[in-house]
């Protein structure tokens, strides 16, 4: 069988054989390969649009004499649209429940700002506004549990469990998974006079860790683990920098 005209793996003689692709649209064709001196010619193409947690089923014929001058026949079964659930049975995945564990924090790089009062001979006093643009992410682990159905099985149904997550916390957190956000806070620095101060400010994304628990429609639960970007926040750090700047 070749996708996008890269081969994913060879058919079985009789029986089921499932891969697992990205969503979007694919080119499917199932090419003969085992010798060059027969007449069997590689079946038609396939340009089919999947989305997140389809499954599309294919029906494959080769031809009885490979003498022949005869196509592969390659079909496809049913109409490919998704079904509309019906209840628990007919989702692709179903959360179970989620666990919040702990925060991280990831270093995002430092903002310097330099405020010089070296030829006041006074105190003065700035306000200073720390803005930084965020993005609401989300990364899902591996599963602890092991899927049936073999690996291409275990892809297509990690399709499917990965939307159910994803839906699930953007209902019960009420967030938007790809949304912008602009943090915003004042910051008041007092500068001695004959002085100057750098004030840097480094900048951390928060990360909420968690845990999902999954059914997937083999019945199979699974513990998926989660990171969910909640915020930006920094920490401020104020250097004395005037032997620097008069020397």
């Amino acid at each position: 069988m070749w996708i996008d005209d890269v081969r994913v793996g060879q058919l079985p003689p009789q029986g089921e054989v499932a891969f697992a692709v990205q969503p979007g649209r694919h080119r499917v064709q199932v090419r003969w390969l085992l010798s060059s001196s027969t007449n069997v010619k590689n079946s038609q193409k396939f340009d089919i649009q999947v989305a997140l947690g389809e499954v599309v089923r294919f029906e494959c014929d080769i031809p009885n004499s490979l003498w022949r001058t005869t196509p592969i026949m390659l079909r496809r079964i049913g109409s490919g649209s998704m079904p509309e659930p019906s209840g628990p049975e007919a989702a692709n995945a179903q959360v179970l429940g989620l666990t919040r564990t702990m925060r991280t924090e990831e270093q995002l790089g430092e903002d310097v700002r330099l405020i010089d009062n070296r030829t006041s001979p006074a105190p003065v006093t700035r306000s200073l506004k720390a803005t930084r643009e965020w993005t609401r992410a989300l990364t899902l682990g591996e599963s602890r549990s092991q899927t049936t159905g073999g690996q291409a099985a275990a892809h297509l149904l990690w399709l499917s469990v990965k939307g159910s997550i994803e839906a699930e916390l953007q209902s019960t957190l009420s967030i938007a998974i790809g949304s912008t956000h602009l943090f915003e806070e004042e910051i008041s620095v007092t500068v001695p006079e004959r002085t100057a101060l750098q004030i840097v400010l480094g900048w951390k994304r928060i990360w909420q860790d968690g845990e999902a628990r999954v059914a997937l429609p083999d019945r199979s639960v699974h513990v998926v683990p989660y990171r969910l970007v909640v915020s930006v926040t920094f920490d401020q750090r104020i250097e004395d920098v005037t032997t620097f700047m008069d020397s």
